[in-house]
């Protein structure tokens, strides 16, 4: 009778007690450039005290070990739209960083958006106008009837506004200022709090700063060996120590972008906005997503296999045990759940992967592709120029003059594909015919093109270049490509009611915000193409 009356006690509390109350606050986390398996190859030099960074997720989440985009076009803004909408590119329209108008040739910028303007600040404005898709924020301030707070904080503009969605409030960095700056489609005028900030010389800190080895280097997995092939942004040399301007100019506040301090200062941001506005604090779940645009910054100039990315990281990871450790003293950590993943991953110094004895390429692709325009014109008996734009991976047909003509836009795709199949560096080349009507989803690179390919604004061939390859000297390494080393990211979770998990099963970026609307039990994002990642339940 005892051990029955015990049972029925148990019973009653499981009943009377919730078992999934909802966490009071979602943070999103998105490092750029972080390829998936960078974190486990510097994982050695992560705190593993109480008060952890990212082994939060590698020791005490679930880690999503193979997760890999299904598009083409790895790059910033794609990703984070991604992200956000749960959503193929082909879906949420953000089909690279920049493309063209169609009509017009123009370059069109992925979040440029001319009926806003910036606060405190010039140059173009931005706002989430050109997302064909809902986001995993937008649904959750349905869901809550606009009582969530939704903050989005990067250095980059796309990085924060893709994310934050059509109704969070979006910050991002001026390399001009050094300010923390927004547009008016999230306010009237920069609120008093940004201001302060931007006021309070925390910016300036970093005047005349070092940022040297923060460990012995005979502990580190890289080394020196890719120096000589980096192409350190102006300002800075090939090696230690990288020495920041002693005068707060536009010199000082770009090059602040290509050090660790410029993740803290967003970290610093995103620790006062939680402060400002109580994230976290009442019955309704908040959102807070944070890009830490670093990584990319150093990547694509001193490459991932180099001395500065590990460090970073290493200092990236002490930045976020410091915000975890704020969150925990203000929120609770077991009441915010916790997502980390990164936009896209990247591909090694082509020069320095030569040197190793593999295969690798660099030209000057959007020249070469220009140079094509007389050899068209000529095979189809004009004098008009037929391309219109070039915005990689993306070529453009000028169609007024094709039907101007008489020239059938097929036959020109085939045709200036087939040109484009001569130049050196290039795997494949796909017409926008091809594109819209055939189904692709046998081949896992062609998929992927069709997976990016947005009809408004991509071109009428897009290029897929070989592995390894890079087009322009714009910077040491890059990324971009189908390849699994652009595709692969990390995608892990921590925090509130997530068990500990290593999970090695393909998944993909795409089922982040799926999977978070299902733990909320909110609706999902309305173009949502991912699946529910089950372990999590």
């Amino acid at each position: 009778m005892k051990m029955k009356a015990c049972v029925m006690v148990i019973l009653s509390l499981l009943i009377s007690t919730p078992l999934q109350a909802k966490p009071k606050l979602v943070l999103q986390i998105t490092v750029d450039q972080l390829r998936g398996d960078m974190l486990s190859r510097y994982q050695p030099h992560f705190i593993t005290e109480e008060q952890q960074g990212f082994n939060l997720f590698l020791q005490q989440g679930t880690a999503y070990l193979n997760a890999h985009y299904r598009h083409n076009t790895t790059l910033t803004a794609v990703g984070h739209a991604t992200l956000a909408t749960g959503a193929l590119p082909s879906e949420h329209g953000v089909a690279a960083n920049n493309w063209a108008d169609r009509q017009s040739g123009e370059r069109v910028y992925c979040v440029a958006d001319e009926s806003t303007h910036l606060l405190d600040a010039q140059g173009y404005s931005a706002s989430p106008a050109n997302l064909m898709a809902s986001t995993f924020s937008d649904e959750l301030y349905l869901a809550s009837d606009g009582k969530a707070k939704i903050f989005s904080v990067s250095i980059k503009d796309r990085g924060a506004v893709l994310t934050g969605g059509q109704h969070g409030k979006s910050f991002w960095y001026d390399k001009s200022s050094g300010n923390m700056i927004s547009s008016s489609f999230y306010f009237d005028a920069l609120p008093e709090y940004a201001r302060k900030f931007n006021q309070s010389g925390y910016k300036d800190q970093f005047l005349n700063q070092h940022w040297n080895l923060s460990q012995p280097q005979t502990t580190y997995r890289n080394s020196a060996a890719n120096r000589n092939f980096q192409i350190p942004p102006k300002g800075f040399n090939r090696g230690f120590p990288h020495t920041l301007p002693a005068q707060p100019d536009k010199r000082y506040y770009s090059l602040l972008t290509y050090t660790p301090f410029g993740d803290q200062l967003t970290a610093a941001f995103a620790k006062m906005l939680i402060k400002e506005h109580g994230l976290g604090e009442d019955a309704t779940t908040d959102y807070l997503a944070i890009s830490f645009s670093v990584n990319d910054y150093i990547g694509h100039m001193f490459g991932p296999n180099s001395l500065e990315t590990e460090d970073n990281l290493i200092r990236l990871d002490r930045t976020l045990a410091d915000l975890f450790a704020f969150i925990d003293k203000h929120i609770g950590m077991q009441n915010v759940l916790i997502a980390l993943s990164a936009d896209h991953g990247v591909d090694a110094i082509p020069e320095y992967k030569r040197s190793l004895g593999f295969r690798a390429f660099r030209g000057s692709l959007k020249a070469q592709i220009s140079a094509l325009n007389a050899q068209l014109s000529e095979h189809f008996k004009t004098r008009d120029a037929l391309i219109k734009a070039v915005q990689l991976p993306s070529v453009y047909l000028d169609n007024a003059v094709l039907q101007e003509q008489g020239i059938a836009a097929q036959q020109a795709q085939k045709k200036l594909a087939e040109l484009i199949n001569t130049l050196p560096g290039i795997a494949r080349t796909f017409t926008r015919q091809t594109l819209l009507t055939e189904d692709l989803s046998f081949d896992a690179i062609a998929s992927k093109v069709q997976n990016a390919y947005v009809p408004e604004r991509s071109g009428d061939v897009v290029i897929v270049q070989q592995t390894s390859s890079m087009s322009g000297d714009y910077a040491a390494a890059t990324h971009g490509s189908p390849y699994r080393y652009d595709t692969h990211v990390p995608l892990h979770f921590a925090g509130w009611n997530i068990p500990t998990a290593r999970i090695y099963r393909e998944v993909s970026p795409e089922d982040l915000a799926l999977t978070l609307s299902a733990l909320l039990e909110i609706t999902q994002p309305n173009k949502a193409t991912g699946k529910l990642l089950t372990e999590l339940f």
